[in-house]
């Protein structure tokens, strides 16, 4: 019996889905998908709605119980969305990167809390040509980030950046913790750097960088200071 990693690969090649699309329809992240794709999850308790956004029975989906579909017949595209080019979507995810020690991670996949919408030509401005789906927001917890990044404060990540490139804010899972710090290449190991000095600068090196798994690079940030007049 194929596994759900399998069954799921195959309703989203027969129904022409990619994962950021299929992520968008039923309001998980990229990366959510791609360890469903992968075969690092089992399962989802989103599977009602993936089925549903692939046209498949759910019940084939989850545990590979009779036809993909009721009358046998390969799955074929049935999420259709009107598209509003002149505004720009952008997700806040149900997540909470750690700007000081870690989060522990606890989700296998992270939920779409609601959009912020921009008019194109704001979204230009800001976060130049990428694509809505490359553009999410996290919230930061902690003051590691100090002053630059304040607790409470939303960061604005280009998701398609997963691996280091130039040194920068990134979000980031090591271990088993998210955490939001800069990134910088020093020699041969990767410096995690914290603008607050309270808080020591740490190492990936070659030796653990296989527990790196880099979620997003940072964008822009918008503050939640309130100031007293």
């Amino acid at each position: 019996m194929k596994t759900f990693a399998e069954r799921l690969n195959a309703a989203m090649s027969a129904a022409g889905v990619s994962q950021g699309q299929l992520a968008e329809r039923v309001g998980v992240s990229q990366p959510a998908i791609q360890k469903m794709t992968s075969g690092k999850t089992s399962g989802s308790r989103k599977m009602v709605e993936i089925a549903h956004a692939l046209g498949v029975r759910p019940e084939w989906l989850s545990a590979g119980s009779g036809e993909m579909l009721n009358d046998g017949n390969q799955a074929a595209p049935t999420y259709s969305v009107a598209i509003d080019n002149d505004v720009f979507r952008v997700d806040v995810l149900d997540l909470t990167v750690s700007a000081g020690p870690g989060s522990f991670m606890i989700s296998e996949f992270v939920e779409v809390l609601h959009a912020i919408e921009f008019t194109t030509e704001h979204a230009r401005s800001l976060f130049g040509n990428r694509s809505q789906n490359d553009v999410k927001v996290m919230t930061v917890d902690g003051d590691s980030m100090c002053p630059t990044i304040q607790s409470g404060d939303r960061l604005f990540f280009d998701v398609s950046v997963r691996n280091f490139r130039v040194d920068g804010v990134y979000a980031f899972v090591f271990g088993q913790h998210f955490h939001v710090k800069r990134l910088q290449m020093q020699g041969l190991q990767l410096a995690v750097l914290s603008d607050n000095p309270a808080y020591k600068d740490w190492y990936v090196t070659e030796d653990n960088q296989d527990q790196l798994y880099i979620m997003g690079k940072a964008l822009i940030h918008e503050s939640i200071a309130y100031n007293k007049l």
